[in-house]
């Protein structure tokens, strides 16, 4: 089976962080997004991976130019065409595992495979119970079989008929890609699910798991937090730590230089980042960010920033931006 992996959005609810950097490249815990993926996919033996991509291509595709486990390609899209659409661009042959670019999961993908093949339609969804519905896409399935009934993305809170969650995790047969147009944008969710739902064409499969979309900020260091809940605490040996106090699940990158200062975890210090006499809470600073005499508390910070005397809480810096003896909150 091959896996799709759709990572050509503009990551419009993480800017400034995606103004310089595609979303799936995005630094989690240290290490790009679109890495964590690619293991979960080879964990259940998925080597063979098609990689939509579109904004900011060139950079996710010379970095995994060093993944030498996997065989990868990267359709050219001559203008955005959508989830779907991005697929169809793809010329799939045979069944395969969709995913979206800014997943962080733990899915059992193997549960999914055996449900897909016992009902022998042309759709799986990965559906997974939540507490606000209105978030996401949801639907409605028939009991036992787990036929959908009804799909709605992202309804409001009084059109919602279900808690199951559209995960953006599907296993597809070729032939559903015969009712996506050619060449024109065609989302998944909004227009090929709604039709192939009326034809009885499309299951549910509820799954369980850890699952999250880094698309924002929220989700982000939901992914952060899970992720460092797993390590616990971890520090690079060429980091260098001096009169500091850390506490927490706290990852700490190479060559990371640490003075006189507090981090409190879940927190994440990137590569050559600089910290003196500053107090980091819960937290993610990018690489060579330097900060002095600051606080920071629930934010992330873009590369190369400098921030000095300043206080910035509940926010997200783009990269290379200077601050200086202010306060900052969203």
């Amino acid at each position: 089976m091959k896996a799709v992996v759709l990572a050509g959005g503009y990551g419009t609810r993480l800017r400034p962080l995606t103004f310089s950097t595609p979303k799936a490249m995005i630094p989690l815990v240290n290490r790009p997004v679109i890495d964590y993926i690619l293991d979960y996919l080879v964990g259940y033996g998925l080597r063979d991976i098609v990689i939509t991509t579109n904004y900011l291509r060139e950079q996710t595709i010379n970095y995994l130019s060093r993944r030498r486990d996997l065989r990868l390609t990267y359709p050219e899209e001559p203008s955005p065409l959508g989830t779907a659409g991005s697929v169809k661009n793809a010329s799939l042959d045979d069944t395969a595992l969709v995913i979206q670019g800014d997943n962080i999961t733990d899915i059992n993908i193997r549960e999914m495979v055996n449900f897909h093949h016992s009902h022998g339609r042309l759709v799986t969804i990965a559906l997974l119970p939540v507490s606000d519905p209105s978030q996401y896409g949801i639907a409605e399935i028939e009991e036992g079989s787990g036929m959908i009934r009804r799909f709605k993305e992202k309804p409001s809170p009084r059109e919602c008929f279900s808690n199951l969650a559209n995960t953006g995790l599907y296993i597809i047969e070729p032939e559903a890609m015969e009712y996506v147009p050619e060449g024109r944008a065609f989302d998944f969710s909004r227009d090929l699910f709604p039709s192939l739902v009326a034809q009885n064409e499309v299951y549910g499969c509820v799954v369980e798991g850890f699952w999250t979309d880094i698309g924002s900020l929220e989700g982000y260091m939901k992914a952060s937090r899970w992720i460092l809940e797993k390590k616990g605490f971890e520090c690079a040996e060429t980091a260098e730590i001096e009169d500091s106090e850390i506490e927490g699940n706290v990852a700490i990158g190479e060559h990371a230089v640490i003075n006189e200062s507090l981090i409190r975890g879940p927190a994440v210090i990137g590569n050559h980042a600089v910290l003196r006499k500053s107090r980091v809470h819960g937290s993610v600073v990018f690489h060579g960010v330097d900060l002095g005499e600051s606080l920071l508390h629930n934010s992330v910070i873009g590369e190369d920033t400098v921030i000095k005397n300043a206080e910035i809480s509940d926010s997200i810096l783009g990269a290379r931006c200077e601050i200086r003896a202010c306060y900052c909150r969203v």
